[in-house]
């Protein structure tokens, strides 16, 4: 029964890989209607509009007031902090180097289990990691080191703050798992990930923002919603339940992989032989974890 629970949960992990990795075209059309804000507004809102209608075959778990309050925190790290750090880091750096600093999160992630969590992180499994991060390196940095680690000091800061946001958010996702199942989490962190970005949407709205009238951003944003903002992160929030945090994360380094070869097929760019060398690397170290891994211990009960 556990290795039936773990391959499902690593099947939960790719299954999110993947649709992160699709968010990435599906966002360059939305944002040919849509402000970053707007966007990210409809995205959760579709997704909590989602678990309305479906309510009645999604049950959600009741929760206590410290556990409203972690999944509120949840939220504020991802997609609050990490998309605002995010989208205005863009705007001081490279997308590129964007890119690099962004696929530092499962280093961020070991160092925060083994600090904070107490997990024993192995060698071989930090070597791994490190290797699916050269991996990653080689893809994102085709075009030279020079060209993809450009940009400012504050706007490289700005997105090493995103990736710590999101590190942060994968070890509070991991201890609130031993108490609240992933349906619930996912559930009220875009109810309050559609609270927190509201007064933003309706202020980019009212500053000039208008509304797409062709349907290609309206599809890209449901979609969003539905496969990304839902489906993504429940699968994300399940893995997280079943598997340690280190381990999970470090298949976030398959994100920028998929979305390499969807925007060679959907956006006709191309590969070069270190792109494609780069992503054999990363995906033979993420297997080799994969194949290597160890059962997550029961993560510790929230205090309070």
């Amino acid at each position: 029964m556990r290795e039936s629970k773990d391959t499902r949960a690593l099947l939960a992990t790719v299954g999110m890989a993947v649709l992160f990795g699709t968010s990435f075209v599906a966002s360059k059309v939305a944002l040919g209607g849509f402000s970053p804000t707007q966007l990210i507004f409809l995205r959760f809102a579709i997704a909590a509009l989602f678990f309305v209608a479906a309510g009645r075959f999604l049950p959600a778990q009741a929760l206590t007031r410290e556990q409203s309050k972690q999944v509120f925190l949840l939220a504020l790290l991802e997609p609050g902090i990490y998309f605002f750090l995010e989208a205005y880091g863009l705007k001081l750096t490279l997308a590129s180097t964007a890119a690099v600093l962004i696929s530092t999160i499962p280093i961020f992630v070991v160092l925060l289990e083994a600090f904070w969590l107490k997990v024993p992180v192995l060698p071989r499994e930090v070597g791994l990691i490190l290797l699916s991060l050269f991996g990653v390196s080689l893809l994102l940095t085709a075009g030279g080191w020079d060209r993809a680690l450009g940009g400012t000091l504050w706007g490289n800061l700005l997105i090493l703050g995103a990736a710590l946001s999101a590190s942060l958010y994968t070890i509070v996702a991991r201890k609130l798992m031993a108490s609240v199942d992933a349906l619930t989490v996912t559930r009220w962190q875009a109810v309050f990930a559609t609270a927190l970005y509201f007064p933003f949407a309706l202020g980019a709205y009212a500053l000039g923002g208008k509304l797409p009238t062709t349907p290609k951003p309206w599809v890209a944003t449901v979609y969003l919603g539905l496969a990304c903002s839902f489906g993504a992160y429940f699968l994300l929030n399940y893995a997280l339940s079943r598997l340690r945090a280190s381990f999970v994360s470090a298949f976030s380094n398959l994100i920028p992989i998929v979305a390499s070869v969807l925007a060679v097929v959907f956006l006709g760019e191309t590969l070069t032989t270190q792109q494609v060398l780069g992503a054999a690397i990363a995906i033979a170290a993420i297997t080799a974890l994969t194949l290597t891994h160890r059962s997550a211990p029961s993560p510790p009960p929230p205090s309070g």
